[in-house]
Parts: structure tokens; C-alpha cells; sequence
């Protein structure tokens, strides 16, 4: 019935999608590692509503072309996270030396 919910709204909203900006290539990278977070994290519901409220295609990107963006290699401990986490604890890290 959520899903239904959303869906309605999200037609409901088409219109006013067409007068907004298309959002640059950063910011799509940006929400699809948003997106893998939620979808690792259990979050079915908030990520169907921020798939639809950022306009992603139903398909997410591939893992690996995620992490290539971001010029990292998927080690066997990084595999198990999400790479937003990754980025946040390698900032931690970073900031801790």
C-alpha cells in the first residue's frame, strides 16, 4: 500500500519534475552510493521514496562501477560495507593521524 502511496504522489509530482534542473553527473554518483546505503542498510521504503524523489532509474549501478568511480579497489573487508561507510571511516581514519 506504500508503495501504491508513493507511486501517486510520484505522478502526481511529474509535472513539476519537468521545470527541474537535471542534476549533474556528481550528484547522481553522489545518490546512487546514498542508494546502495539504504538498500544494504534494509531500507526498502526510504529507498523507493528517494529513488523516486531523485529520479534514479529502477536499476542501481554496479558495485564495481561505483567503486572504480571513486578509485578504490574492493578489498575482501570492504566488500561487507557499503562504500559509503567506507568513505566515512577512511575520512576518520584520515582526520585520526
Amino acid at each position: 500500500m506504500r508503495t501504491e502511496v508513493i507511486k501517486l504522489l510520484d505522478y502526481s509530482s511529474k509535472e513539476n519534475k519537468s521545470n527541474t534542473i537535471k542534476p549533474s553527473h556528481d550528484i547522481v554518483f553522489l545518490n546512487e552510493l546514498v542508494r546502495e546505503y539504504l538498500d544494504w542498510m534494509g531500507y526498502k521504503y526510504s529507498s523507493t521514496v528517494f529513488i523516486a524523489e531523485c529520479d534514479l532509474p529502477k536499476h542501481c549501478l554496479d558495485r564495481k562501477l561505483l567503486a572504480q568511480g571513486l578509485g578504490i579497489k574492493d578489498s575482501g573487508k570492504s566488500k561487507n560495507l557499503p562504500l559509503l561507510c567506507g568513505l566515512v571511516q577512511t575520512f576518520i581514519n584520515l582526520k585520526n593521524t
